[in-house]
C-alpha cells in the first residue's frame, strides 16, 4: 500500500528509496504496511528532492530500504543524514545485500541501478520478509506464501531471458544511460554506454563510439523516457537499429524488466 503523510493507520511504514523497492514491499507486504517512496514515481534521481514531510516521515519509518551503493547521489545527499536520526528503525541496503551473494556480483562500478539485477532484487526480497515476520510475526504465513510467489515470479522471468539470450549472437546491450549494468552482469552482456560519466558525449566521445559499435553486432538501443532522444536518435538512424524506451525508475517492476525481456526478444539477431 503506497503511504500517505495523512494516513495515521497503526500498520508498519517501510520507507524505500525508488520505485522499484516500493514494488518489491508491497508484492510481499500489500495491506499489512504502508510504504514511503522518496523517489516517486515520475521522478529521476538526478533532479528528485524530497519535501520536508516525507523526510519527517522518514524518520518515523519501521524500516528503511535504501539503495545503499555509495555513488548513489541522492541517498548521499539527502538520505544518509535522515539515517542517523532514525536509530530505532531497521536497515536494509541492498548493496549490503548484494555483497553476500555468491557467486559474488561485482559492486566496484559507479552503476547504483542494483535493482536491475533479478538476482539482487530477490535476495533483497528475502531479507525484506524475514524483517517484516520478525516485525509482524502474525503476519507470518502470509509474508512467506507472497515471497514464495514473488521469488516464483522472478526465476520465471530471469530463465526465460537467459532462454532467449542464448539464441542471440550478440552479447552487446547498447543504452544511452548506464542503468543496466547489473541486469548485464546478471546475463553476461556487455553494456555500452551512449553518457559520459553522466553526460552527453562530446563530438571525440561520439566519434570513438562509432569506431566501437561499427564492430559490433547492435540491433536496438535502450534509452529512459526523462532522457535526451536526440543523440540516441541520431545513433539509431546512423546505424539503422530501433530506438527502445525502458524506464530503469518504472513503478512496476516486472513490467519494466518485461520491456527489456521483449526488446531483446523482438530485436533479436
Amino acid at each position: 500500500m503506497l503511504f500517505s503523510v495523512s494516513d495515521a493507520s497503526a500498520r508498519l511504514l517501510v520507507a524505500v528509496t525508488v520505485p522499484a523497492q516500493a514494488w518489491l514491499v508491497n508484492q510481499l507486504a500489500g495491506d499489512h504496511v504502508d510504504v514511503l517512496t522518496m523517489i516517486p514515481p515520475g521522478h529521476v534521481p538526478e533532479s528528485a528532492q524530497p519535501g520536508p514531510r516525507n523526510l519527517a516521515q522518514f524518520q518515523h519509518a519501521d524500516i528503511h530500504l535504501i539503495v545503499g551503493h555509495p555513488d548513489f547521489f541522492f541517498e548521499t545527499r539527502y538520505i544518509k543524514s535522515q539515517l542517523d536520526k532514525s536509530e530505532s528503525a531497521t536497515l536494509l541496503s541492498m548493496y549490503d545485500i548484494a555483497a553476500q551473494l555468491s557467486p559474488v556480483h561485482p559492486l566496484t562500478g559507479t552503476d547504483p541501478h542494483l535493482w536491475t539485477s533479478p538476482l539482487i532484487m530477490m535476495a533483497t526480497a528475502v531479507a525484506v520478509e524475514q524483517n517484516l515476520v520478525r516485525l509482524e510475526p502474525e503476519n507470518n504465513d502470509a509474508y512467506r506464501k507472497n515471497l514464495h510467489a514473488l521469488l516464483e515470479k522472478i526465476t520465471r522471468l530471469d530463465v526465460q531471458i537467459r532462454s532467449l539470450l542464448e539464441k542471440r549472437n550478440s552479447k552487446v546491450l547498447l543504452v544511452y544511460h548506464p542503468a543496466w549494468g547489473h541486469f548485464s552482469h546478471d546475463f553476461d552482456l556487455q553494456q555500452i554506454a551512449v553518457e559520459d560519466e553522466g553526460k552527453a558525449p562530446g563530438a571525440g566521445s561520439l566519434s570513438a563510439l562509432f569506431d566501437v559499435l561499427e564492430k559490433k553486432n547492435i540491433d536496438f538501443i535502450i534509452s529512459s523516457p526523462g532522457s535526451d532522444q536526440r543523440i540516441a536518435g541520431m545513433i539509431a538512424e546512423q546505424f539503422k537499429i530501433n530506438l527502445i524506451l525502458v524506464n530503469p525508475m518504472d513503478p512496476d517492476w516486472m513490467k519494466m524488466m518485461h520491456n527489456m525481456k521483449d526488446a531483446l526478444e523482438k530485436n533479436s539477431d
